[in-house]
């Protein structure tokens, strides 16, 4: 787990969070100019298990803002060859591409059933990347009826939108909340045109939600929408409220709203205060760093376990059983993110030693 060092140092992500990524399965509908740039973050980032519905094919004007494909690449399906480039960016993954058109006639294979042979079944989160409404339309009956988020966008010249929908829920909007009739004279990016950095920034914000969505790290659940104008630079968080009157989530059918467990963060302790000959502590730290920093304290009476944190999950074996659990490391980051791990797993016998009362 060295490769997402960086961003498991982040306070919010720890272990948990990089466990939450690892856990997800998500579909991304549609490869494009959207789907392109979201996509790479999403694998590089360490999301577990990705599905990529795309029917088209790269051609040489997707060139200039899809930039994951090459000129060799056109003709090929975009499905297949993001499913290559994703797998040869991240070999943790699980990558699959369905080269169908998504239609009602195969939705309810990939969705709901999950028969279909190039899938996975019970997505954690819907990506839409689509360019029509039909898509949109459907994608938003399939969240609703799934009971899974949906996070669409939608690129167009110089701007673009993205918006979170959990119809499924009694107090959340569904797109069609916000879109009850759709516009007849919209143009896709063939008519209209588009810059390639004004799909990139969109992309890569439906990527960024995305990651907050899967580890719940999200803070803004009062807004849900969001619309860029990227010529001028100005973007606006706009509040989507349920539509009492939607025929499409003003159903009995659901999904109640759940409370996080709130489980009680471990405590920090001062090496004066362990004083249990049954505490084992674990280092947390890098190899490197134990050399040139060694804990040499006359109170610490039992050999320390080194267990790197990017390799804790995989080692969690190794820790003693019947002990109380004191992690350390050199700025008591890494050792809140190994005994919060735990705490969320259920161990009530962990602490914090706190490296600063060596």
């Amino acid at each position: 787990m060295n490769r997402y060092i960086r961003q498991m140092t982040l306070p919010e992500m720890g272990l948990n969070g990089q466990e939450s990524l690892r856990n997800a399965c998500i579909v991304m509908v549609g490869a494009g100019g959207l789907g392109s740039v979201a996509l790479p973050y999403l694998a590089a980032a360490g999301i577990g298990n990705i599905t990529i519905i795309d029917h088209d094919t790269v051609d040489l004007h997707n060139l200039h803002r899809q930039t994951i494909f090459r000129m060799d690449q056109i003709g090929m399906n975009k499905a297949l060859c993001a499913k290559a480039y994703l797998e040869a960016l991240n070999p943790d993954i699980t990558c699959f591409a369905i080269t169908e058109k998504l239609s009602s006639d195969n939705a309810n294979d990939i969705f709901t059933e999950g028969t279909h042979t190039h899938t996975a079944a019970n997505f954690d989160l819907i990506l839409d990347g689509s360019d029509n409404f039909e898509t949109k339309a459907l994608l938003n009956t399939l969240s609703i009826q799934t009971q899974t988020p949906l996070i669409t966008a939608s690129v167009n010249q110089w701007g673009g939108q993205i918006g979170v929908f959990e119809g499924y829920r009694s107090d959340k909007p569904c797109y069609q909340c916000l879109f009850p009739d759709f516009p007849t004279d919209a143009k896709n990016c063939n008519e209209a045109g588009i810059l390639g950095t004004s799909a990139g920034i969109i992309g890569m914000m439906q990527a960024h939600i995305a990651l907050t969505y899967a580890t719940e790290i999200k803070e803004y659940n009062d807004k849900n929408y969001l619309t860029y104008n990227l010529k001028t630079m100005r973007s606006e968080f706009i509040s989507c409220h349920k539509d009492p009157s939607c025929p499409h989530c003003n159903h009995d059918a659901i999904k109640p709203n759940i409370p996080k467990k709130d489980n009680t963060m471990p405590a920090m302790i001062s090496i004066d205060q362990l004083n249990d000959t049954d505490t084992i502590i674990i280092d947390v730290r890098n190899p490197d760093e134990l050399i040139a920093d060694p804990l040499n304290n006359s109170q610490i009476t039992h050999t320390p376990i080194n267990i790197p944190l990017p390799e804790f999950i995989s080692r969690m074996d190794e820790l003693p059983e019947g002990k109380r659990l004191a992690f350390i490391c050199a700025g008591n980051i890494r050792s809140r993110q190994a005994a919060d791990y735990l705490a969320a797993k259920g161990y009530d016998n962990v602490c914090i030693l706190d490296k600063f009362s060596l």
